[in-house]
């Protein structure tokens, strides 16, 4: 019998909570007007990438490199999901602080987040495809 993977399962949980986290930051943005909601949705947004990156360092990066033999005896398709995960991962991490980086930079007034507003889209959808890959590989114990 398999030992359970308790970092992979809290791993997962805190995953699920930080998009909670980010979808709860959606409906702050949408008010421009309003410079005390656009800071919340700042806070949010720089709190779940704080987050984020604890949980990536932690359980993704150290923890990793435990399994880190084992990527030789993966099936093709395995493979192909743990790298696209990964890549993703870190595409969405790398993102994440170039669009935190134009929020601090500036003072709100300013709106200097509004210059990487084209980079949100593309980057929940980046993100939000890593973790289902991530969730899909952890589930069906594929890596």
């Amino acid at each position: 019998m398999d030992t359970p993977d308790i970092a992979g399962d809290v791993s997962l949980i805190v995953q699920i909570v930080i998009l909670f986290i980010l979808v709860l930051g959606l409906p702050l943005a949408k008010d421009s007007q309003n410079s005390k909601n656009l800071l919340r949705h700042g806070y949010l947004t720089a709190f779940a990438l704080g987050f984020h990156t604890v949980l990536v360092i932690i359980v993704m990066i150290l923890l990793a490199f435990e399994g880190l033999s084992s990527i030789f005896s993966l099936t093709t398709l395995n493979l192909v999901l743990s790298l696209s995960h990964i890549i993703l991962g870190f595409a969405a991490l790398g993102l994440a602080y170039v669009v935190v980086g134009f929020w601090v930079s500036k003072p709100i007034k300013s709106l200097a987040c509004y210059r990487a507003k084209k980079l949100m889209l593309p980057l929940i959808i980046i993100w939000a495809t890593s973790l289902v890959l991530g969730a899909i590989l952890h589930l069906f114990e594929l890596f």
